[in-house]
């Protein structure tokens, strides 16, 4: 179920772990939080294929999960563009998916700029070779855009 208004969404998630997904087109890191939404950690990174919602619906399961953030890169304009819009697609269907599994978790969509610049910086200080560094990217850059909902929304956490 997708949620338009970060109240709403912030109650249906309200003492329940989060995952935020980082979308690319080949791959997609995923974050998670505490129950408290005070900690995220980079979790994995999967590959998008035929098994992409069933993994989702494992993990969903595996760590009782209450929501979802999607990272959405609106570029300087905060317009939808080409990949944002496939973000949005493929996420409709993961939703239908979890839906057809009688999983019904909220999503809301959160803006990703620049996320990736920050990602590799921090993993460069983790991994100063640069495959190694693209292995953990995408999880890194879902951890930052899920860091940044919680800053952003701190206030009516309290």
């Amino acid at each position: 179920m997708f949620v338009r208004n970060i109240k709403e969404f912030k109650k249906k998630t309200n003492k329940k772990k989060i995952i935020c997904l980082d979308c690319g087109k080949k791959k997609v890191g995923i974050a998670i939080s505490d129950e408290n939404h005070k900690i995220s950690m980079p979790m994995e990174t999967l590959v998008r294929n035929s098994e992409f919602q069933k993994n989702i619906i494992k993990i969903i399961n595996d760590y009782n999960i209450g929501g979802i953030i999607v990272g959405l890169p609106l570029g300087e304009e905060k317009k939808i563009n080409k990949m944002s819009q496939s973000i949005i697609d493929t996420t409709t269907n993961l939703d239908n998916h979890l839906n057809r599994s009688k999983l019904n978790i909220p999503f809301f969509f959160w803006d990703e700029n620049y996320t990736s610049i920050e990602a590799e910086d921090t993993t460069y200080e983790f991994f100063k070779n640069k495959k190694k560094q693209k292995k953990f990217l995408d999880k890194f850059a879902a951890r930052i855009i899920l860091e940044d909902f919680f800053n952003s929304n701190r206030e009516t956490n309290e």
